[in-house]
């Protein structure tokens, strides 16, 4: 503990400690107290697949999240699973059309109304091009193709802003990156698919912040689709817990990020929200950890009463104005991103990744529990975790030199701290 009265998150963003007025936000919230309990897999086999999605939803998950490719056997996925009453991702490599179209014969050989699908499609040009550092035309004929075939349960106009976040971008650049982001797509295709747009977001542990992080990013798209003159539709957010804020080393103090994480993704208005597993950083997901992910869902839920309020931070003067200083900073970003261009000029110039690059120099931290404060005494990092010395930015960018695009850079706070200490103990 100390004595400081004024503080300051790792990335500027200052609390004072008495606030006396605060501005008059509506921000809107999700339609309901209860979030949707997400988890999610990676299809390596579809029989597999399916045996993990039953087993998951046994224990009471409310949406599954599968990433899998167009030549993989959906039917088979999603065999046994009553469809009508979860919500269901799709995180495609390759063809979103393709998928899609196995998704509605299958929605027609089990019986499943159409209009009783929900969930949402990931198809995003925007978040591929940062990713991989390459501009796909074709993918935005996929999206239009995607708004003949979708039905309106389903969202498919996709904005992974969750990508910045786990670059280490502060919560202002990534909400400024969001904005302009959704911008880009409303640019481009209008009014088309406007009550199908969805937005995902990482959350981290700084509760405070994400709480008025994602009560900003619904004002920022009021704000927008007003200066767009269409009428307002609600945006629908999945936030996850980020593996930036996880650590190898005293694995279980994971679980706490994650709580802390959750909390505010939830408290802030979130419509969908996915724990990621204590040890996902480790060895990927098990048994162990993706139940305890949800019984921290069901803390919140059922036994802190979390599912029974509805916008439980609305008049809070600290939240309301670190609201408002969010949606002030995020719209002067998406001015300057339009000078530009627009989005995807602003990553072709390298303009973004500098802006991400100088925030994690100076938000990087220098103790985390587990790590190098409090450590336990001959803990390893588990043998099925190894850590090399964080790739420097000169050499980042020589790897994607014949790249259009510097991919931007995934990184973990903690990953630099564990290299160092593994070293110490490898000696």
């Amino acid at each position: 503990m100390n004595d400081v009265k004024k503080r300051t998150y790792p990335h500027g963003e200052s609390a004072e400690p008495l606030y006396t007025s605060g501005p008059y936000n509506e921000v809107g919230f999700r339609d309901h107290p209860w979030w949707i309990m997400v988890q999610e897999h990676l299809v390596e086999k579809e029989f597999t697949a399916n045996e993990w999605a039953l087993t998951r939803l046994r224990h009471g998950a409310s949406g599954l999240l599968f990433y899998l490719t167009e030549e993989q056997y959906l039917p088979r996925v999603l065999q046994g699973i009553q469809l009508e009453y979860i919500s269901l991702g799709l995180v495609v490599e390759g063809s979103g059309p393709a998928v899609m179209e196995a998704l509605l014969h299958h929605a027609h050989n089990e019986i499943i109304p159409i209009h009783k699908l929900r969930g949402f499609i990931n198809i995003d040009p925007v978040e591929i091009a940062a990713r991989t550092g390459e501009w796909h035309e074709n993918k935005m004929y996929d999206l239009g193709e995607l708004s003949r075939l979708t039905p309106a349960g389903m969202k498919y106009m996709c904005c992974n802003a969750n990508l910045y976040g786990s670059c280490g971008a502060s919560p202002s650049t990534q909400l400024g990156l969001a904005i302009a982001h959704l911008d880009f797509y409303l640019s481009n295709f209008g009014a088309v698919g406007l009550s199908q747009y969805w937005l995902a977001l990482t959350v981290g542990t700084y509760m405070f912040e994400e709480i008025a992080k994602h009560r900003a990013i619904r004002m920022l798209w009021r704000d927008l689709l007003e200066e767009y003159g269409f009428p307002f539709v609600h945006l629908e957010i999945y936030s996850e817990t980020s593996t930036t804020h996880q650590s190898g080393f005293d694995k279980h103090s994971n679980l706490l990020r994650a709580t802390s994480a959750a909390f505010g993704a939830i408290t802030g208005g979130a419509d969908a929200v996915q724990i990621r597993p204590y040890n996902s950083v480790v060895k990927g997901f098990d048994q162990e950890g993706e139940r305890l992910a949800l019984n921290q869902h069901f803390i919140m839920a059922y036994e802190s009463g979390m599912d029974r309020v509805l916008d439980p931070s609305k008049g809070s003067y600290f939240i309301e104005n670190k609201t408002s200083d969010f949606v002030k900073s995020a719209t002067l970003l998406l001015k300057e991103i339009r000078q530009m261009g627009g989005i995807i000029e602003a990553l072709k110039s390298g303009w973004i990744q500098d802006r991400i690059d100088k925030e994690v120099r100076e938000a990087m931290p220098e103790k985390i529990l587990g790590v190098n404060v409090y450590p336990m005494d001959g803990e390893k990092l588990p043998e099925e975790m190894s850590v090399a010395q964080p790739l420097s930015r000169v050499k980042h960018k020589e790897r994607f030199m014949d790249r259009d695009i510097e991919p931007l850079r995934v990184i973990r706070w903690s990953e630099q701290l564990e290299f160092e200490r593994d070293q110490v103990q490898s000696r």
